[in-house]
């Protein structure tokens, strides 16, 4: 059912590059440079196979450790980001990467290695709820919508550039790949270090600030003040208690696990149907380049709709897409396939994580985003077991349609749930707004009497 836009969207249509603050920019290079450098987990079987002398199947459960560092990552991430601090959190967890990274080369046997890709999942991941809490932090809620697109840009436009670098290295030397990581890590945190602010639970902005006598903030400091109250204690038993929360994050769930195919049951119906695996890879290039080409155009088309309706919508377009495999026996049908699920994961993925982020209590924030980056990673798991179930009792067909079935799922549940969900944000969002001008009041008072004071020496 659908109802009026929420406080965020009315103004999300008018957003310009220029209300995005500085210090997410800064933000976006660290998550840019994160995504071209993710170069370990693609190449993880080949170096495994070529170099420790793993058969196939062996590799493949080796690197399944990986996964399960990673669904735990998000709850982890969270849960420090709230407590410890964003900064802190996103710069220790991937600068332990970075040493896990250095290690994995020189690792003998495949029980080693496997805890060691465990520590690297359980690490690396937490980048990825402690950056949407930062995002949450520093963009005000009027413009999360486009600034949620311009991060996902970033992790599509990463992976284009990162798998071609990967290669280069791999065929040079396979052991660079994670020295290279390493490298990309280092530089990120780098970059982060100097020049995105440490927002905290109590509602201040960490780092210094240059001022001149009788100069006023400037605009990218108030508006990335951090505006959360102090962080009660609780664990996560509050945000697991919040219904429309979790209701939300299970439907994005049955959307991940129709998504997951994509990169696990496709190739091997593909396969099964005689195409070589350059075909599958063209695939893969199409999805990447029209993401890239794509998401920024299309952002503030997607923006007039209300985000409840964007998401369902895009949701149904991914069914059409995934339904549409179910009659494809040419490249061509696949090609045309995939552009529609992918134009509806360009419609659905962005919108999904800023409405989350403004469901998000702002003194739980990281908890919260922790909780909503677990539907990816339990479809990382559950995907591909029931897909490869589904494949091999029923067969293609009844997959591709099963899955559509599933997106129409997701949708109507979606739409169902949509108006308790948007009076939610109302609720939220008008919150996060008046704790953002009390801060920022607060920084102006500050000004003011520090300015007086030189003033009157």
């Amino acid at each position: 059912m659908a109802t009026a836009p929420s406080l965020s969207e009315a103004a999300s249509t008018s957003s310009r590059l220029r209300d995005l603050p500085g210090p997410f920019w800064w933000l976006w290079l660290v998550r840019l440079i994160i995504m071209v450098g993710h170069f370990v987990v693609p190449f993880m079987t080949i170096f495994l196979t070529s170099e420790v002398g793993l058969t196939a199947g062996s590799a493949g459960l080796v690197v399944a450790a990986f996964g399960v560092g990673v669904v735990v990552s998000g709850l982890v991430g969270g849960v420090l980001a709230d407590r410890v601090g964003r900064k802190s959190t996103l710069v220790g967890s991937q600068l332990l990467s970075v040493v896990v990274l250095l290690f994995i080369p020189a690792a003998e046997g495949p029980l080693l290695i496997s805890g060691l890709l465990a520590l690297y999942g359980l690490f690396n991941g937490c980048s990825y709820p402690v950056i949407a809490t930062m995002i949450g932090d520093l963009v005000e809620p009027a413009h999360r919508r486009l600034a949620f697109n311009y991060n996902y840009w970033a992790v599509n436009l990463g992976y284009a550039i990162g798998p071609l670098l990967a290669g280069f290295m791999a065929d040079s030397r396979i052991e660079l790949i994670f020295y290279g990581q390493a490298a990309m890590l280092t530089a990120s945190m780098a970059v982060l270090v100097a020049k995105v602010p440490d927002s905290n639970a109590a509602g201040a902005v960490a780092g210094k600030r240059r001022r001149r006598r009788g100069q006023e903030p400037d605009a990218s400091m108030r508006a990335g003040i951090q505006n959360s109250p102090p962080v009660e204690k609780g664990g996560l038993r509050q945000v697991l208690r919040d219904r429309t929360f979790i209701t939300f994050g299970l439907v994005m769930l049955i959307y991940s696990i129709v998504y997951v195919q994509s990169t696990t049951t496709l190739p091997l119906v593909m396969a099964e149907q005689g195409f070589p695996s350059s075909a599958y890879g063209l695939l893969l290039t199409l999805n990447g380049v029209l993401l890239c080409i794509l998401q920024i155009p299309t952002a503030r088309l997607f923006g007039r709709l209300p985000r409840n309706v964007c998401v369902a919508l895009f949701i149904l377009v991914t069914a059409l897409g995934v339904g549409l495999q179910a009659a494809a026996t040419t490249l061509i049908v696949y090609f045309i396939a995939v552009t529609i699920w992918t134009l509806g994961e360009m419609g659905s993925h962005p919108q999904a994580q800023s409405l989350a982020a403004d469901l998000a209590e702002p003194a739980r924030r990281g908890r919260y985003q922790g909780i909503f980056s677990m539907h990816k990673s339990l479809a990382m798991v559950i995907g591909p077991v029931l897909g490869g179930f589904v494949l091999e009792t029923f067969g293609a067909s009844v997959l591709w349609l099963g899955a559509a079935g599933f997106c129409a799922i997701a949708a109507g549940l979606l739409m169902l749930t949509s108006r308790s969900r948007q009076q939610r944000v109302e609720e939220v969002v008008a919150a996060d707004i008046s704790q953002r001008e009390a801060a920022e009041q607060r920084a102006w008072e500050h000004h003011s009497v520090r300015t007086t004071k030189e003033e009157t020496r």
